[in-house]
């Protein structure tokens, strides 16, 4: 759980030191990030598990590798939630005119496309398909990653 909390601190202090440099990634070029920390906390944490436990079964590695995913996306997602509600409440309104910018040349009408963004791009609904692609991420990396440490790993101790 150490390596969970010390990677999500070290995604949170990248995002924020991007950010206050002017460098703030767009969109969902940050993701990548997180797909290497998901990762390097399945990984890493399978590790320690069959150094503590050397007989380790296939089925428990799933599940700490897993477990270790879940709390990573469950805290990233909330820190998506407030870095957007509280730091950088300007993204998600430029994002939005943009858009309405794009779709009214195209010559629909503003109001009720307006209306459609601004139901759609929020920081609750990023945060939550954040999260939830980091699950979705997270369990395929636990299947993964715990198919090579049952595998090989374990046999190269």
């Amino acid at each position: 759980m150490v390596l969970v909390l010390l990677t999500v601190a070290a995604v949170i202090a990248l995002r924020l030191g991007l950010y206050y440099t002017g460098n703030a990634p767009e969109g969902t070029d940050f993701m990548i990030v997180h797909f290497l920390a998901l990762v390097t906390v399945v990984f890493f944490g399978g590790h320690r598990l069959l150094v503590t436990d050397p007989r380790a079964r296939f089925p428990g590695l799933v599940r700490d590798g897993f477990r270790n995913a879940a709390v990573y996306a469950l805290l990233m997602g909330l820190f998506i939630w407030f870095f957007y509600t509280s730091i950088d409440t300007d993204e998600f309104p430029r994002k939005i005119e943009e858009r309405v910018a794009a779709v009214v040349a195209a010559g629909h009408p503003e109001a009720e496309t307006r209306q459609r963004l601004e139901a759609m791009f929020t920081p609750f609904n990023y945060a939550s398909i954040s999260f939830f692609a980091m699950l979705a991420v997270g369990a395929f990396n636990a299947l993964l990653v715990a198919a090579l440490h049952h595998k090989v790993l374990r046999r190269l101790r």
